[in-house]
């Protein structure tokens, strides 16, 4: 077995679980199963939020190890299952390193093309703006309010922005927007409908839910960290949107 094309595979395995913000304990586990086909003495994995350990090392062998950084961060559940469906395949020897190896390069691939995320957040903001109670017009302008967050994002993106600079850039060009709207309006609008729609997409509830579960598992470091990530999320949004409301002037409660 080549144990360098096993260890590649395992860290990358757990850089796409963890970039598509998989709990730790299951990031763990999935690299600790592929490295353990290798029947070798030593094959352990650890994962935090923010980096990937890894080794192999048998008297047979020169040790092998690899720290892997992480910088990115996204929810992507559809990336996460397909890592688990290939590692399932090479534990069952379904499937060969190689082959593994390989599709978990494909992984990356897009199976959607931008517009179709483009037009699911838009689609997202104006089913929370009726959630939430809102009109013919609150669910017009929640279109607007959409757009805006989408495009800001595209931007922000190209920019390479941190995730805090992100949100409070978006969120600020959100309120914004949804003010000066509520302003121009001839008919009465709930400007906070508008505001609360549009920042629904941005909400940090999966870094919250994982926080709590790595807690649970033990996982004492991933979880404050995956808890204290959620906290400045929130608060960068919060700024976000009493910088933009003050910028244009406030708004009528």
């Amino acid at each position: 077995m080549d144990f360098k094309r096993l260890m590649e595979t395992a860290i990358l395995a757990g850089t796409i679980m963890m970039e598509s913000n998989a709990e730790t304990y299951r990031v763990e586990d999935t690299m600790n199963r592929i490295l353990r086909t290798s029947n070798l003495q030593t094959a352990e994995a650890f994962a935090i939020t923010t980096g990937l350990f890894a080794t192999l090392d048998d008297p047979s062998i020169a040790a092998i190890t690899i720290v892997k950084r992480i910088t990115y961060r996204d929810t992507n559940l559809n990336k996460i299952a397909k890592v688990n469906t290939i590692s399932r395949r090479l534990v069952n020897k379904d499937c060969s390193l190689e082959e593994a190896y390989e599709a978990l390069q494909h992984v990356h691939e897009a199976e959607y093309q931008f517009y179709h995320s483009d037009l699911a957040i838009i689609a997202l903001v104006t089913s929370f703006s009726l959630l939430l109670g809102g009109g013919v017009l609150e669910l017009l302008f929640s279109l607007v309010t959409g757009t805006v967050l989408v495009l800001a994002r595209k931007g922000e993106q190209k920019a390479k922005m941190s995730a805090f600079m992100r949100n409070l850039l978006s969120s600020i060009l959100i309120a914004a927007t949804a003010a000066l709207i509520g302003q121009i309006s001839p008919a009465p609008v709930n400007v906070n409908i508008l505001i609360i729609a549009a920042i629904m997409p941005m909400v940090p509830g999966t870094a919250i839910t994982n926080a709590i579960r790595d807690t649970f598992q033990g996982d004492y470091m991933s979880g404050g960290a995956k808890a204290l990530e959620a906290i400045m999320i929130a608060f960068s949004i919060a700024l976000g949107v009493a910088l933009g409301i003050l910028a244009t002037g406030g708004i009528a409660f």
